[in-house]
């Protein structure tokens, strides 16, 4: 297999290792809708000024394909620099050539996790346990995919970094929303026009409830790293403010005025 194959490296959020801790890094690698298992990988660590935390440490591979290296607590030690900049290098061997895959990374105090899950969902319609297709047990992969998607949208809009989010339940209504778009979405692509409509209105309608609760999301923040907020009663709004005339009076006398 050439080494231009254009293997789909599944990378969906900025890779989080908390400082401190042992823990794995997975990288799943997929080409012609199946996950392909490599024969060997080696996994590098890089600190945003280039010096190496892990060189060309040793991967396992597992039965389902997944690249796997494990952290041990030494190595991502106190005297790491907490923040953003690190990046992962996962040299994976596929079919005697090999590819090098990159993820950029951050090394965190604490990690933010969802609030949400199908018990809130079935809150809204106390039905959907009933919907709930043959293939699957839980409404779980609907509620993964919301999560990173809004991870995404928080960290591309320069909303600021989720890992510094001390209050997680600020997100609780934006990923209702989503996952439950995502659900009636693929319940009304599976369906025939007639019979999927219902479902598409209920999509649409969550859809646009998604967009308004993210809008007005804010949050505790810990700017510090410290691993608690910075200003407990005030809070970070989440959507930036723009100004369509002059900013306001603070703003002026602090760029002008000074």
């Amino acid at each position: 297999m050439a080494t231009d194959t254009p293997y789909t490296a599944r990378v969906r959020v900025t890779e989080l290792l908390e400082r401190g801790k042992a823990q794995n890094t997975v990288l799943e690698i997929y080409r012609d809708g199946a996950q392909v298992t490599p024969t060997a990988a080696t996994y590098t660590l890089i600190k945003p000024n280039g010096e190496f935390v892990v060189e060309a440490g040793a991967c396992t591979i597992l039965g389902s394909g997944s690249v796997q290296y494990a952290h041990t607590p030494a190595q991502l030690s106190s005297s790491l620099i907490l923040g953003e900049g690190y990046m992962q290098e996962y040299s994976v061997t596929i079919s005697g050539s090999v590819f090098l895959f990159r993820r950029m990374c951050a090394v965190v105090l604490r990690r933010l996790y969802p609030v949400i899950s199908d018990a809130d969902l079935e809150e809204v319609y106390t039905d959907l346990a009933n919907l709930l297709p043959s293939s699957i047990t839980s409404y779980q992969q609907y509620l993964d995919s919301a999560w990173y998607t809004i991870l995404r949208r928080l960290r591309n809009q320069g909303q600021g970094y989720e890992y510094l989010v001390t209050s997680p339940e600020s997100f609780a209504e934006a990923h209702r929303h989503l996952t439950l778009y995502l659900i009636f979405r693929d319940f009304h692509s599976g369906m025939s026009q007639g019979a999927g409509s219902r479902y598409l209105e209920l999509a649409q309608e969550h859809y646009r409830l998604y967009q308004d609760e993210f809008s007005i999301i804010n949050f505790v923040y810990d700017e510090g790293h410290k691993g608690q907020p910075d200003e407990p009663d005030k809070r970070t709004a989440g959507q930036p403010a723009i100004y369509l005339n002059r900013p306001g009076e603070y703003m002026y006398r602090r760029r002008f005025l000074r």
